[in-house]
């Protein structure tokens, strides 16, 4: 029997039992804004006409709070007239997470409300803590009147999205190919929702929905899920990505390693008005110059997220295989090109979303090589066991 103990201590150091997933961050309910750091000023790194305000500031302005609901709302100043000012920059909101995420990390957003309109750009996106060594992802990115989510990441050079594959890898429209900051004025390399609800008035009147990004040494992958089709799973502690079928968005480790491209990343959320993108962008249906609508608060109405909560999944693996799915809604979105940005534990359980289960296609799932070494490793055991009991 000594040699069947020593068997099973060398299996278990040799193949390790999978981490669990954790939950490693939830901001939702009153805690929401405990634990981000509100930015305040010009952005120098991504110019537009918006003055960000500070924590203190944020106090009289109340630009950043909880609503009746209990989401937290992030908005632009829609009450102050700048009409006065022929420089007027218009109060906004720029907050960073104090918490760092790392590699295997899963980020879940689940939003009734994103900001839309003429001159608006708003961004639910993350920045390595030295830009762009480290990377960044925009999972929720565009601009003005648009109707479908962008996504985008961008990097140093030699990150790329694959420009063609056998095999579709995700449900969204392939735009542009280069993740480098440098290339196309920082358009890094985006990928286009197939959803005219992922954005604008539509996300707002069904409901809004869920964004989902799971970034692992495999890759980066975003899902998007309208209200009705969200996941049974998603909203609670032991969500499941390896169910939710071919994502919207996909950047494989093939072509873009990801311990090469991306240090650990920083939550961000922030609206700018005009600037390279929204101003870049401008045109009809929106009216007149980009700039002529910032001394009017009017114009801002819609200028706001309303998100129910956001959390933060550590110790995830990939064991997901791609599928045909119907996880994410066609439909046809003009075209537009995204410019990237520059960038310088609250407590509670994950609450339940509301909708119905997807009826995506379900993935086949490969157990991961730790987990089938380890089904190898106690089989050998067993056989061990059985011929010394003989």
């Amino acid at each position: 029997m000594r040699p069947t103990l020593v068997f099973l201590s060398f299996s278990t150091l040799l193949f390790p039992v999978l981490a669990e997933i954790t939950l490693f961050q939830n901001y939702s309910g009153s805690t929401f804004f405990d634990r981000w750091t509100f930015f305040s000023g010009a952005d120098l790194k991504t110019p537009g006409n918006v003055l960000y305000i500070s924590e203190q500031q944020n106090n009289d302005l109340k630009l950043a709070f909880l609503n009746e609901a209990g989401n937290a709302i992030i908005k632009v100043d829609n009450t102050t007239d700048g009409s006065a000012d022929p420089n007027y920059g218009r109060a906004s909101i720029k907050i960073s997470s104090n918490d760092s995420i790392p590699l295997g990390s899963l980020i879940i957003m689940d939003a009734v409300h994103l900001p839309f309109g003429c001159s608006v750009w708003p961004a639910f996106w993350t920045s390595g803590q030295v830009w762009p060594d480290q990377g960044e992802i925009d999972m929720v990115e565009n601009v003005n009147l648009q109707t479908a989510n962008q996504y985008s990441l961008h990097t140093l050079q030699g990150c790329q999205h694959p420009q063609s594959l056998a095999d579709p890898i995700e449900t969204g429209q392939f735009i542009s190919s280069d993740c480098f900051n440098q290339t196309n004025g920082n358009e890094g390399c985006v990928v286009r929702d197939p959803s005219n609800n992922s954005f604008g008035s539509a996300f707002a009147k069904n409901g809004g929905g869920v964004f989902a990004t799971l970034w692992t040494s495999i890759g980066i992958k975003i899902w998007f899920f309208q209200r009705g089709s969200i996941p049974a799973d998603i909203g609670t502690s032991s969500p499941n990505p390896s169910a939710w079928g071919t994502p919207s968005a996909n950047y494989p480790a093939s072509s873009c390693p990801m311990s090469q491209f991306f240090g650990s990343q920083t939550l961000i959320f922030n609206i700018q008005l005009c600037g390279q993108f929204a101003g870049g962008t401008y045109g009809p249906p929106c009216q007149g110059q980009c700039t002529d609508l910032i001394q009017h608060p009017e114009n801002y109405n819609d200028a706001y997220f309303e998100v129910k909560y956001v959390n933060v999944f550590t110790g995830v693996e990939d064991n997901t295989k791609i599928t045909p799915s119907t996880s994410s809604a066609s439909g046809a979105s003009s075209s537009t090109s995204a410019s990237g940005k520059t960038s310088s534990s609250s407590t509670g359980a994950p609450s339940q979303t509301s909708g119905s289960s997807s009826n995506a296609a379900m993935p086949i799932v490969y157990p991961s090589l730790e987990l089938m070494a380890l089904s190898m490793a106690t089989l050998s055991t067993v056989g061990v066991l059985f011929s010394g009991a003989l």
